[in-house]
């Protein structure tokens, strides 16, 4: 089954994505804790892209760094892309996932928080 290319992270060791969200899924099995990811359109591809596991993510800068050692910057609002939508379906189905949980407005309170110096500091 062909599966889209990811540049090295050596490569491109940043991305920004436009119109992203954040889901937490089941990556791992059953009883296992859930693992997060980001979810959205490339500035630098343009294409949908979803992340490797969320590491940490500061939300006052909007980065996160996954197990990849890649770092995502979430610019602009959390939103829908037709491709990134296509993408994250398309993923799921190769990761054999049925279940997922949106954290997209969490996230956006996080940031939110930040940007206005009402929150807590960076999470992970």
């Amino acid at each position: 089954m062909p599966v889209w290319l990811i540049a090295p992270v050596e490569d491109r060791p940043s991305v920004t994505l436009r119109s992203w969200s954040v889901y937490e899924v089941p990556l791992l099995g059953d009883g296992q804790p859930w693992t997060r990811h980001f979810v959205g359109h490339s500035v630098e591809d343009r294409h949908g892209q979803v992340s490797s596991a969320v590491e940490s993510f500061d939300p006052a800068t909007g980065c996160g760094r996954t197990s990849s050692g890649r770092i995502y910057r979430l610019q602009g609002q959390a939103g829908g892309h037709a491709d990134a939508r296509h993408t994250w379906k398309r993923w799921k189905e190769i990761n054999m996932i049925s279940a997922e949980r949106d954290v997209t407005p969490e996230v956006q309170g996080a940031i939110a928080a930040a940007i206005t110096g009402a929150g807590p500091g960076p999470a992970g």
